[in-house]
């Protein structure tokens, strides 16, 4: 589970690098939906997680505007991050 508390705490440690906002894969709808992923020192990637798990399983966090997944990436600790358009 990767929800914004640990994530700050991987940020606040130096362990991410940056943070990567992309569409979300198979999400319904003519607008886009994002998601949020952090790249860890050892190069792995997380995807931002939502803060409760729902029937027992940590779903990823689905953003429907850039601003909001900006600022999710903002309260993490980067002031910058790379948006991908698919």
């Amino acid at each position: 589970m990767h929800n914004l508390t640990k994530l700050r705490t991987h940020f606040d440690a130096g362990d991410l690098t940056g943070a990567i906002i992309c569409p979300a894969p198979l999400e319904p709808g003519p607008a886009p939906c994002w998601i949020v992923i952090v790249k860890r020192q050892n190069g792995q990637q997380l995807v931002l997680k939502k803060d409760r798990a729902e029937q027992g399983q940590w779903r990823e966090r689905i953003f429907k505007s850039l601003d909001a997944a900006f600022a999710a990436c903002e309260s993490i600790g980067f002031i910058q991050a790379k948006v991908i358009r698919k």
